[in-house]
């Protein structure tokens, strides 16, 4: 005998046990990172902007540039760190994160100079901002993922 379709209300309750909801979370949430990372970059021609002569060119001072980033940013955290650690109350708290934040922005700001030095030393016009526009899964963003 054949049931007709019914509609049941939908619930939170869980479709599969818990622990094996959390294991395939984890693995998800594990696996796909890094398959991302061992997959390759992709072509240097399809960076907007470039030609792969123009990226090999500015390659290695954009290489160095990268490093000295990353060793600001890692000397922020540090010093970040080391507040919060030492911070008493909740508004020296907001004072070391305030702090982090604010020097969190102007590495941000001094690396794009760098970064802009590095391509007219070269004689090559900066690529096409990409960051802080407003795309997909992004906030105030148009679409499923933004603006929820």
């Amino acid at each position: 005998m054949i049931r007709p379709l019914t509609l049941r209300p939908l619930t939170l309750r869980p479709l599969v046990r818990p622990a094996a909801g959390l294991a395939a979370a984890l693995a998800l949430g594990f696996g796909l990172p890094i398959v991302a990372l061992a997959q390759p970059a992709g072509d240097p021609a399809s960076r907007p902007g470039l030609t792969p002569a123009q990226w090999q060119k500015v390659f290695p001072e954009f290489r160095q540039q990268a490093l000295k980033d990353n060793r600001a940013r890692i000397a922020i955290l540090q010093r970040g760190g080391r507040c919060i650690a030492a911070a008493a109350s909740g508004d020296a708290l907001r004072s070391c994160m305030r702090e982090e934040r604010n020097a969190m922005q102007q590495q941000r700001s001094e690396s794009r100079s760098a970064m802009r030095l590095i391509f007219e030393r070269n004689g090559i016009a900066m690529p096409e901002r990409r960051w802080g526009q407003k795309g997909p899964g992004r906030p105030g963003a148009e679409g499923p993922a933004g603006g929820i």
